[in-house]
């Protein structure tokens, strides 16, 4: 039975074991963080339960008695085509390549647009996969860092167009939504980034996986839909992954107008065997981008908007020390500790062993991460209250 079309607060506010599951955040626990004693509130997948209405698209198809090999049905790409659509994003079927996840695609988009030495533009604090897809294909790794102003992150637009010249930049891996520091760009920022790009030649790889998570009063805007100009310079990224909590399930897709450039992705795609989606990956992709995955997404976003007032609120009153910026999208957020701590082994120390949490260390974002945090919170009000009631015990107890 599906759930109704405007009802899925009962889904949202359940707290789910997911101890045996084999859930990363879970398993990982002793190796990370020393101890099995802490909530792990870092990986960024959701401790909610996928929607009802998906799991039952995927328990239809177990009635079937066979799982073999597949091809991918046109009403998935449909569904995708639909959904971008969302974003005033108007697509083709031609245009869509599939990928294993939005991390598999810019590490495949690296060696497709770059040779060895070549140099790739980041901006960190940036999610870790940036930083690495670089090194990791023997290219040149260049960081042009955000700047953090009233709270708040912008790009330096001079320092931007600076590092491409002088580094003769090929590549810009670029987060729209900003994992970690939940930036919405604005149109205005965008057409920047493009003109600069479009002018020195530099192909956009644009990760959008957070771009249905932006809250009211924020509008996401692909880049490449800024124009057929940008268009042609542009790789979209992006999945149901991070919206509907299908991690698992490895769901990626590829937008690229350009037929060169597809051409050269679709040579890597092609080297390690990457064609099309698994069986139950097209299944919960289809019934996400659907009438019932676009209300289920409107519910989560005023969950989430809940969970960021409860932390706001708690931050005030319990951290004065700790500077929160409420992101503009994702269930993110990026924590300042660095009034508390001076040192990232004593911060990450009295979280684990004071507080009993288990966050994203701030440094793995690159160096302009340092004496931050990136807290998960997306899971259900008591399990919120429960991470923050350990915070506060742990704050009241804090002696610098």
């Amino acid at each position: 039975m599906q759930a109704p079309l405007n009802d899925f607060n009962d889904e949202l506010n359940q707290t789910i074991s997911r101890e045996g599951s084999y859930a990363e955040k879970y398993a990982l626990r002793e190796a990370l963080f020393g101890t099995e004693d802490v909530l792990p509130m870092w990986v960024a997948d959701m401790d909610l339960p996928t929607p009802s209405f998906i799991l039952d698209a995927l328990k239809k198809r177990l009635q079937h008695p066979l799982l073999g090999y597949t091809v991918t049905p046109e009403p998935v790409y449909q569904a995708i085509i639909d959904w971008q659509a969302h974003h005033h994003y108007h697509i083709t079927t031609s245009q869509i390549v599939f990928t294993h996840n939005v991390a598999n695609g810019f590490h495949m988009a690296v060696s497709a647009f770059t040779q060895p030495g070549d140099s790739v533009l980041v901006q960190p604090p940036i999610y870790p996969p940036f930083l690495q897809a670089p090194k990791l294909n023997d290219r040149t790794l260049v960081e042009t860092p955000l700047v953090r102003l009233n709270h708040q992150y912008q790009i330096d637009f001079a320092a931007f167009e600076t590092a491409i010249v002088d580094n003769q930049v090929k590549l810009f891996l670029f987060c729209n939504p900003h994992n970690p520091v939940g930036r919405v760009w604005l149109r205005s920022e965008l057409e920047q980034i493009a003109e600069i790009c479009v002018r020195h030649n530099v192909i956009i790889v644009s990760d959008e996986i957070h771009s249905d998570l932006v809250y009211d009063g924020q509008q996401h805007v692909p880049i490449a839909s800024l124009s057929p100009e940008v268009a042609n310079i542009t790789v979209t990224l992006s999945s149901p992954g991070k919206t509907f909590n299908l991690g698992g399930l490895q769901i990626g897709y590829a937008l690229i107008a350009n037929p060169q450039l597809k051409t050269a992705y679709l040579s890597i795609a092609n080297s390690v065997s990457i064609h099309n989606l698994n069986l139950f990956a097209m299944i919960a992709l289809q019934s996400a981008y659907s009438k019932q995955g676009f209300t289920w997404k409107e519910d989560l976003l005023k969950h989430f908007t809940q969970n960021l007032d409860t932390v706001e609120n708690f931050v005030k009153e319990f951290l004065p020390l700790v500077t929160f910026s409420r992101p503009q999208a994702s269930y993110l957020i990026w924590l300042d500790f660095r009034e508390m701590f001076d040192d990232q082994e004593t911060l990450k120390n009295w979280l684990v062993q004071k507080a009993k949490l288990g966050l994203n260390d701030g440094l793995a974002f690159g160096e302009a991460g340092k004496g931050f945090m990136r807290m998960n919170i997306a899971v259900s009000k008591p399990a919120l209250l429960k991470a923050l009631k350990q915070l506060e015990t742990a704050a009241s107890a804090y002696i610098r």
